[in-house]
């Protein structure tokens, strides 16, 4: 009985220590996006970019006297600008409404935005027209601007103070 014991164990010892052998993790490949799934927007940091003919999109509005900081990410929709080469006209958007007016430049970082304009609709949801009204205040009050040295980055100055930070990222296909 002991021979029969000792043989079934020396049988089923290779077959445990087999099935206990750790595999060496395979990579798992993601499943292909749906075809109605966007793809995701670049995080970034991206190239310098000039001030016009650029599509900066609001990115950052600082703490103020009556609210907080607020933090978008790159595929937000609540505010963008571009500085027309022509004309000195901006076009964008502030919350929910359309947004223009005229720009001149001052050396070599001076920036004063006048007639700045929207419609006057206001949005669905009261964050997004307080996003929209101080990203205008920002763009009427802006005394000067920096551009990003490292990443595709626009701060909007009034004297020293930021008063919003717009960035540049490349859309995905089929995005702007």
């Amino acid at each position: 009985m002991k021979n029969y014991t000792t043989l079934l164990l020396a049988l089923a010892l290779p077959f445990t220590l087999a099935a206990c052998r750790r595999e060496a993790p395979q990579a798992v490949e993601a499943p292909p996006r749906p075809w109605y799934a966007p793809e995701p927007w670049q995080a970034g940091p991206e190239a310098p970019q000039p001030l016009l003919q650029t599509v900066w999109k609001l990115s950052h509005l600082p703490v103020d006297d009556h609210h907080p900081a607020v933090q978008l990410v790159p595929k937000s929709q609540a505010g963008f600008v571009i500085f027309e080469a022509d004309g000195r006209r901006i076009t964008g958007f502030a919350g929910c409404q359309p947004l223009t007016g005229i720009y001149r430049l001052h050396g070599e970082e001076g920036l004063a935005i006048e007639a700045v304009a929207r419609t006057g609709a206001r949005c669905h949801k009261a964050a997004f027209d307080t996003i929209g009204d101080r990203f205008a205040t920002a763009l009427s009050t802006a005394t000067g601007y920096r551009l990003g040295k490292d990443d595709a980055v626009l701060e909007l100055l009034d004297g020293e103070r930021v008063t919003a930070t717009l960035i540049y990222r490349t859309p995905p296909p089929g995005r702007w």
